[in-house]
């Protein structure tokens, strides 16, 4: 099918009511209610991107009508496409940012905004040398890159695997000697770990958002790829039936 991962960046800082009613018309019945249900727009709008997103990588790579696009939920949640073995994906959201990784094998990726954290969470969550790689940050904004680092790569391994969270975060450790980034081995398995920070898309902010993604270790990762909604919205018109 392919032979590298691809990872999809998407701004969603200028998503117009226009886009988000037909965005709506290209996605299943029982996504649409789940959407519907969220208290607030800017989650509607997240979870609609991201399913846009995905359908529009699918359509290219599968050469898929949208029609014939439907996912399956495995025991612990996590989609799958129907019909294809080998098209893994992933997908998260995060503020104004929406992201896809797309793989012949398993993959996941989580994409956070940097923020202040607590410590106590890190205590609570990351095993023991996660939680001294965080504090021996020499800055203040050090450490919290680094916190956001190992969050985002503990959570796009519990994707990658799909057991969700009844994988314990605290029963693994991402971090080697040689930092978060790279290869390793986890759960009798070998992955491999890349962080990428997001500028604010509009660039008037100085806000940065932290995304990790986890791969085969075979797999070489490209990305990541900007895309426009302008263009999600281009293909996914072109083979809506």
């Amino acid at each position: 099918m392919f032979d590298i991962a691809r990872l999809f960046i998407l701004p969603i800082t200028s998503i117009t009511p226009e886009v988000v009613t037909e965005g709506l018309t290209y996605i299943s019945q029982e996504k649409r209610a789940r959407l519907h249900r969220f208290r607030h727009r800017e989650d509607l709008i997240r979870g609609l991107m991201a399913d846009l997103l995905l359908r529009s990588r699918i359509i290219e790579d599968l050469h898929m009508d949208n029609a014939s696009i439907r996912f399956e939920l495995n025991s612990y949640g996590k989609p799958k496409l129907i019909g294809v073995s080998n098209y893994h994906f992933n997908v998260s959201h995060s503020g104004d940012w929406v992201v896809c990784l797309v793989d012949n094998e398993p993959v996941g990726v989580d994409v956070e905004r940097v923020q202040a954290f607590e410590e106590g969470i890190a205590r609570s969550f990351f095993a023991e040398d996660e939680y001294r790689f965080v504090l021996e940050g020499a800055q203040d904004w050090e450490r919290q890159l680094r916190f956001y680092q190992i969050w985002t790569a503990k959570e796009s391994y519990i994707k990658a695997v799909g057991k969700g969270l009844s994988l314990p975060l605290t029963n693994f450790s991402v971090v080697t000697s040689k930092g978060v980034e790279g290869n390793k081995q986890l759960g009798g398995e070998p992955w491999q770990f890349s962080s990428f920070e997001l500028d604010w898309p509009s660039g008037v902010n100085t806000n940065t958002y932290y995304l990790t993604t986890c791969c085969r270790s075979a797999s070489e990762l490209k990305g990541p790829e900007r895309v426009e909604i302008d263009q999600i919205i281009t293909t996914l018109r072109s083979v809506n039936r």
